[in-house]
């Protein structure tokens, strides 16, 4: 579809205006829902992407579920669990379990998919922060599996909550390409896929869900879910009742939208997720200036954040006391005691004459999806203070290769916490250890991040942390910028269960019609 300008999106709301309100497919018991990212494959080990992740959770189920209102794990494809030793845990499958296509889930198919994401021979995204941690899976009995860490680990229930979702075994195995399994997905989750299109995916509610997990079965019958990068398009098709539900939607728009048109409201929700920037310390890509810590202070003293939450955020969050420090204080074992340095342009000025680069520097700043306008803003501050800064706004496949082959200069990106994961391993992890995402390459970060995950002692665990956000923090490494609330635009016949971590704000099997 054709992108709309602002006029034209304008008129189709002064056409709707005219030819009657928008309905909802309530009656047809069909949500449609609208992406802006391309959805390659429903595999989360291969395609660990934001969208994505969110219809894996929908077909596919992990070991264990959380919590996020008691902060407490809890059984999904496990019915119970303990812990052996520090290394050890034993889990108690549960009975009665089948996949999509009928066929019975057992412990076959829990060490299989282990088996699989560890595999020498088997290459994806993220593998070592997500699977690294792991020894083996192996089988007691049929409803019994046994998994065991390379050393003890803290973080092994938020671990898996996050990953592996299960495979069927003798499905997948007899794959001769096993990334086709995303374009064919077959699980245990609430829904299953009907068909399948990286533009154009079909999810039905499984009649097999009924085997009493802790996430909710599906309630409504059908989801159709399209591809629209453009979120005026998006808009405009909401406006002539297209769709049903909408993310990763301005604020100004949702509202002008919203006040047209009585049949749908905005939903704003917290979320773990929040933009930041993070610089190019290690000097993978060449940039050399972030070497100096002058820089990357001056660096964030041009950025003005409470102009940015003014101008980002639904009036109830930018009134709020920005974010601190690199982790959500939503993430189990988040500490900190240090604050980010406050807005000051001359400051900034005078660091950067300090630094010899009075003059100023060509700098790009890598971007993707809904943070762009937030990489703007920051381009726009650092240019007043003599930075020629550009945006590379990416797609996010198009990020993470350039991420991973170490050409960022600078990110201003989001981060949920892996998918919202409730433990801050998963931060410390993703950009603190060794890999393709390091851009700091500070070996003190790299060693409390490792020792946070072994630590059972939470009080103990908990000071590991602050001393590794204190110096991300006092090093001017990195900064949260903005946070990212939820904001959709639902039909007013929609009703969404807000009791998981998701950030986009919704799972397809918490929604439902109103009665």
């Amino acid at each position: 579809m054709a992108v709309l300008s602002r006029s034209a999106f304008a008129a189709c709301i002064a056409l709707l205006a005219l030819s009657g309100s928008a309905h909802a497919q309530k009656a047809k018991d069909t949500l449609r829902v609208a992406f802006d990212q391309q959805i390659r494959l429903i595999d989360a080990i291969h395609n660990p992407n934001p969208e994505a992740n969110v219809v894996d959770r929908a077909v596919m189920s992990t070991l264990v579920a959380f919590d996020p209102a008691t902060k407490t794990f809890r059984g999904q494809l496990a019915e119970s669990w303990k812990r052996i030793d520090d290394k050890t845990l034993e889990f108690k499958l549960r009975q009665g379990v089948k996949f999509h296509d009928g066929s019975e889930f057992d412990a076959d198919d829990v060490v299989y998919t282990f088996a699989y994401a560890m595999d020498p021979n088997v290459n994806f995204l993220f593998k070592d922060a997500r699977f690294g941690w792991i020894d083996k899976a192996i089988k007691v009995d049929k409803y019994t599996v046994r998994i065991i860490s390379k050393q003890a680990q803290a973080i092994d229930l938020a671990r898996l909550w996050g990953a592996p979702a299960i495979f069927p075994s003798d499905y997948h195995a007899k794959l001769e390409d096993k990334a086709s399994f995303g374009r064919a997905a077959i699980g245990t989750g609430p829904y299953k896929v009907v068909s399948f299109d990286p533009n154009k995916i079909v999810l039905e509610k499984s009649p097999y869900y009924d085997w009493g997990g802790y996430e909710p079965t599906g309630s409504i019958r059908r989801i159709e879910l399209e591809t629209i990068p453009d979120a005026q398009t998006r808009l405009a098709k909401v406006m002539v009742g297209e769709l049903d539900l909408v993310f990763h939607i301005e604020y100004d728009q949702a509202k002008e939208a919203v006040a047209r048109n009585p049949n749908y409201k905005i939903l704003t929700a917290p979320t773990v997720s929040f933009s930041y920037i993070l610089f190019d310390t290690a000097d993978r890509s060449g940039v050399k200036v972030f070497k100096d810590r002058r820089v990357r202070e001056a660096m964030l003293r041009a950025i003005d954040l409470q102009a940015m939450r003014k101008a980002f955020l639904p009036p109830e969050f930018a009134a709020k006391p920005p974010m601190d420090a690199m982790c959500h204080p939503a993430h189990l074992a988040c500490t900190f005691s240090e604050k980010p340095v406050t807005y000051d342009p001359a400051k900034a000025k005078a660091l950067l004459a300090e630094a010899g680069l009075a003059q100023g520097f060509d700098l790009e700043l890598l971007t993707w999806g809904q943070t762009r306008p937030v990489a703007e803003a920051v381009a726009g501050d650092l240019r007043k203070i003599g930075v020629r800064a550009s945006v590379n706004a990416a797609t996010i496949n198009t990020f993470q290769k350039t991420r991973g082959d170490g050409k960022a200069q600078t990110m201003v990106t989001n981060w949920d916490n892996a998918g919202g994961a409730p433990d801050v391993d998963n931060t410390t992890t993703f950009f603190y250890i060794p890999s393709t995402r390091n851009y700091i390459e500070d070996a003190e970060l790299a060693k409390w991040a490792n020792d946070g995950q072994s630590e059972l002692d939470l009080e103990k665990r908990q000071e590991i942390y602050k001393t590794l956000f204190d110096k991300v923090t006092r090093e001017r490494y990195a900064m949260p910028l903005v946070e990212q609330p939820a904001i959709l635009i639902q039909s007013k016949d929609l009703v969404l269960d807000s009791n998981h971590m998701k950030p986009e704000g919704f799972l397809f099997n918490r929604i439902a019609w109103t009665k």
